[in-house]
C-alpha cells in the first residue's frame, strides 16, 4: 500500500493531527473521535493483531466500537494493507488525551471540550 504522505512532516502539513478531537452527533448518538496515536491513552496498547481485528470487526476485545467507526469499509482490506496502516499510526507522535465514549461527557482542560473521560485529562 503506497501512503500519500510518507513522512511525519508531510502528514502534519496535510493536517493529519490524529490526537485532535472532533465532536460528532448523528443517528449513532454523540461521540468524540478517539485518540489513535500510540500513546497509552490512545491505541498504544494495540498490537498488530488487535488493530486488524478492530478494523475488520468493530471490536477491541469484547468492547464494541461506536457505529461511526467505518470498520465495514476496512473489513475486506488484505492483511498487508491493514499492517501498513498500523505501521503508519506507530510513526505519529504520541498524544496523551483520554477519550471514552462509554462515559458521560465531562469538561476536558486539554481540548476545552466535553467528552467521556474529559475530567481524567
Amino acid at each position: 500500500m503506497r501512503l500519500p504522505y510518507p513522512d511525519r512532516s508531510q502528514r502534519a502539513a496535510a493536517g493529519d493531527d490524529l490526537g485532535r478531537r472532533e465532536y460528532l452527533k448523528g443517528p449513532w448518538g454523540e461521540v468524540t473521535s478517539a485518540n489513535i496515536t500510540p500513546d497509552a491513552s490512545g491505541i498504544g496498547y494495540y498490537d498488530e493483531a488487535t488493530f486488524i481485528k478492530a478494523m475488520r470487526t468493530g471490536y477491541v476485545g469484547a468492547r464494541k466500537l461506536s457505529s461511526i467507526m467505518p470498520f465495514g469499509e476496512f473489513q475486506n482490506l488484505n492483511d498487508d494493507d491493514l499492517k501498513a496502516m498500523f505501521a503508519v499510526l506507530r510513526t505519529v507522535a504520541p498524544v496523551k488525551h483520554r477519550v471514552d465514549n462509554t462515559l458521560p461527557p465531562t469538561y476536558c482542560k486539554l481540548c476545552k471540550q466535553k467528552h467521556g473521560a474529559g475530567d481524567q485529562n
